[in-house]
C-alpha cells in the first residue's frame, strides 16, 4: 500500500479549491484519499452543456470503465472534473444520468469558479474556451503522478485500456516496477 505524504499531481486536480472544504462528487459522496490511494486514476473533464465531442468522450470512458477486465476494474478510478461553475451537483448528476444511465462508472466532481480557474491554469487551457471542457484525458499512477496524457478527440479506448493494464504492473508507481499480478 502506498502512502502519499506530499501533494501529488492528482491531488492538485481533484482537491477542493478551498482545503477546508472536502471535495464531494455529484451524488454527494465525499472523495476520500482512500478512493484514489494505490489506484490508477483516469481523469477527464465535462460540463452539463458540453458539445458532442465531450459527450462522446464521456460515454467512451464510461464504457471503458465497464469493460475493463474484472481483475483490473477495482484498481482503477474514473473521474470527470466539472469545468462549469454553474454545474451544481444536481445539474451535473442529471447530465451524467441522462447520458450514462442510473449507475455511471465515472464519478463527476463539480467545480466552483476558483477550481475551474485553477484547472484551466494547470492544464494551460484558454479560459475563453470554458466552460467547454479540454479534450484531454489524464492517466495517473498509483502515487498520483501523471503517467500519460491523451489529447484530442476521439478517445482511443483500446490504447487507454492497454496502458492501464501495463501501468497496473507498476505497483509502486512508475519508478518501481513490480512483478505482474
Amino acid at each position: 500500500m502506498i502512502a502519499r505524504t506530499e501533494a501529488s499531481d492528482l491531488d492538485a486536480l481533484i482537491r477542493s479549491s478551498d482545503p477546508a472544504i472536502p471535495r464531494t462528487d455529484s451524488d454527494g459522496r465525499l472523495l476520500r484519499d482512500e478512493d484514489v490511494r494505490d489506484r490508477l486514476t483516469v481523469v477527464s473533464f465535462a460540463s452539463a452543456g458540453c458539445a458532442i465531442l465531450c459527450v462522446a468522450r464521456t460515454m467512451a470512458l464510461d464504457a471503458l470503465a465497464r469493460d475493463l477486465p474484472a481483475a483490473l476494474r477495482g484498481r482503477v478510478v474514473f473521474l470527470a472534473v466539472g469545468t462549469d461553475p454553474a454545474d451544481d451537483p444536481v445539474r451535473l448528476r442529471a447530465f451524467a444520468r441522462d447520458l450514462l444511465g442510473a449507475a455511471p462508472r465515472l464519478r463527476f466532481l463539480p467545480s466552483d469558479a476558483a477550481g475551474v480557474t485553477a484547472l484551466a491554469t494547470a492544464l494551460r487551457y484558454p479560459a475563453a474556451r470554458l466552460p467547454e471542457p479540454p479534450p484531454t484525458v489524464l492517466l495517473f499512477d498509483r502515487r498520483g503522478r501523471i503517467a500519460m496524457t491523451y489529447g484530442g478527440d476521439s478517445l482511443d479506448a483500446p490504447r487507454l485500456q492497454r496502458d492501464l493494464i501495463a501501468l497496473d504492473t507498476f505497483t509502486e508507481g512508475l519508478d518501481a516496477r513490480s512483478p505482474a499480478r
